[in-house]
């Protein structure tokens, strides 16, 4: 009996011996799952990138079968931007009087592909014969204020909206393409640049009238057919991703008319920073701030080193940001009848 109490708390005593764990022992387990996470935790990453520019993509896709569909069924591409009646956004030639009255901002190409993007209940309540669509109220609330998960990617950082002075506009990640040119000067001197992109340019449209994109801002004055781009469909480039935060004009909202839709364009370099919005930080010239009225309209994107662009056939390609500056004009431009070797 003594024998069996004395083996008992040796039989005790030493499985709590082996059990116990030494410092280092601890220290190396600490390290293997440190590297396990230092290996595991880029991978993570990629797929979760990975899933959501396959996202970007088909939300692209979608976007040109709605560009499509509205050929089909009007003949031509939705215009870039809609104004006051028959009236362009600069001064009426004939009176030299810009533009005003209840019907001046009618929305733009974002807003006549709704319908093509399912979204007709929105749609069927904007009264295009009313005030400015993107202050009209539809059951409760602002059309400007309407997520549309279409023209958003999922690699940017924001929640689809985005505050602009007291209310809250909805945005998009997608732009229509205006070509190798810019969109002039700048509203606020402080933020002119002075650097001269004139000098990437191929080709020179004639502004709104006839650019060399597929759309105009002043769809008042240009509407594209598809005859017009001369270089054929699968090397013009129709639409790119855009990031609102780097636009003041991006940030009115995928519903407002001037919100750089046929405005955003090719001659920038891709991914060129105009995010910052103090302009003394920026460099003082104006070049990298979001209020530039040309910086600003070049194509942007969160995803790494890469940007995605909806050609006219419908497809989507991916870019590097380091592409070749020229061949980025040539496929941003419908009718210069040179071979991009992109």
């Amino acid at each position: 009996m003594v024998y069996t109490r004395s083996y008992n708390k040796c039989f005790w005593r030493c499985r709590s011996n082996r059990e116990a764990f030494t410092l280092i022992e601890l220290l190396v387990v600490i390290a293997i799952i440190g590297v396990l996470v230092g290996l595991l935790l880029p991978a993570v990453q990629q797929a979760r990138e990975a899933a959501r520019r396959a996202s970007c993509i088909n939300h692209m896709k979608q976007i040109g079968i709605a560009i499509h569909s509205y050929n089909d069924a009007n003949k031509n591409l939705p215009p870039g931007g809609e104004w006051e009646q028959g009236a362009p956004w600069r001064a009426l030639q004939s009176t030299g009087v810009r533009p005003t009255g209840p019907n001046r901002e009618r929305g733009g190409v974002l807003v006549r592909l709704l319908p093509y993007l399912e979204e007709n209940t929105l749609y069927s309540q904007i009264d295009f014969e009313g005030g400015t669509v993107a202050s009209q109220m539809v059951n409760g609330k602002r059309v400007r204020e309407y997520v549309i998960s279409t023209y958003l990617c999922p690699t940017d950082i924001h929640d689809g909206t985005l505050k602009l002075g007291n209310s809250v506009r909805a945005i998009s990640n997608y732009g229509a393409n205006y070509g190798p040119s810019h969109a002039g000067g700048n509203g606020n001197p402080n933020c002119s640049c002075t650097v001269n992109y004139n000098s990437y340019r191929p080709i020179t449209g004639t502004g709104h009238a006839n650019p060399a994109g597929p759309f105009a801002r002043e769809g008042n004055l240009f509407v594209c057919k598809l005859n017009d781009v001369t270089d054929g469909l699968s090397k013009t480039i129709f639409f790119g991703e855009v990031r609102a935060n780097c636009s003041r004009h991006q940030r009115n909202g995928w519903a407002h008319t001037n919100n750089g839709n046929g405005l955003f364009n090719t001659l920038y370099p891709l991914n060129y920073d105009s995010c910052s919005k103090d302009v003394a930080a920026a460099g003082g010239d104006g070049c990298g701030a979001e209020c530039n009225w040309k910086t600003e309209f070049g194509y942007k994107s969160l995803h790494p080193g890469t940007l995605n662009f909806l050609m006219g056939d419908g497809a989507v390609t991916s870019l590097s940001e380091n592409v070749d500056h020229t061949a980025l004009q040539l496929i941003g431009c419908r009718m210069d009848g040179q071979v991009s070797t992109l």
